[in-house]
This record gives C-alpha cells, structure tokens and sequence, in this order.
C-alpha cells in the first residue's frame, strides 16, 4: 500500500533518498576499490575481505530497503540532465578554488609573503582556466 505524502514533506522524503543514495554510491566505491585515489587523503583499506563482503551485502540491502521506502510512499522520479549536474559541480569547484585565493584567506591572521602569494595566485589561475574550460565543454 502507497502512502501519500503532503508536497513538502514528500520533497523532503525525495531529497533524504537522493543523499542517502549517494552515500550508498561512495561506500560502493571504496567498498569495490572503484574510488580514485585521494591526493590529500588517500584511503586506506584496512578492512578484511570477509568484512568487505558482508558490508557490501548489507549495503546492497539497505539500497533494496530504500527501493521500497520510495515506491511505499509515492516518491518520484525527477531525472536531470547531465548538463544540469556538471555544471554545479563545476559552480562549486569555481568556488572552491577561489575561496583559496590568499585575499581570501586572509582572515586567517597570517599573512602571505609576496612570493607565495603570486604562486598560489597562479596556481589557481590554472586550475581555474580548466575548469572553465570543462563549463564551457558541458553547456
């Protein structure tokens, strides 16, 4: 039996699926060793193959338990354009990179010796450039 939600509290049961999702969709990755390796933080497995296992199993069945979750209270299916989903990542990437900048970071109370200043500020600018040039390939 479906149960019908009031429209807010059905958008707000749509957008806990679509987290939790994506939450299921990063565990798989690391879980199946398809997760790039981190710069920064690479992961480290430390998890017995046995464990492994059963932790994708489980995650297998809460992705089921989910399924159900969303057909038992009429949940719909919103599909996006791809176009759509890579120009906010790009957005937030845009951002991120300049919240890096050294005038921004200036709030910090440690200031930056010229030399380095220019450095980041170059370095960025590169990142920057790629990843306009990735926006302007996804339009």
């Amino acid at each position: 039996m479906a149960f019908q939600l009031h429209e807010f509290h059905q958008r707000r049961a749509e957008a806990t699926v679509q987290l939790l999702e994506q939450a299921l969709d990063r565990m798989e990755r690391l879980l199946t060793h398809q997760q790039a390796p981190g710069i920064i933080k690479p992961v480290r497995n430390t998890l017995a193959e046995e464990s492994s296992a059963r932790l994708l199993e489980k995650l297998r069945q809460l992705r089921g338990h989910l399924h159900e979750f969303a057909a038992r209270f009429g949940l719909q299916n919103h599909p996006v354009d791809i176009r759509q989903l890579l120009m906010a990542e790009l957005s937030s990437a845009w951002v991120i990179l300049e919240d890096c900048r050294p005038k921004r970071m200036k709030g910090f109370g440690v200031s930056f010796e010229p030399d380095l200043r220019k450095a980041l500020d170059e370095s960025l600018d590169v990142l920057l450039r790629e990843v306009g040039a990735m926006h302007e390939d996804a339009q």
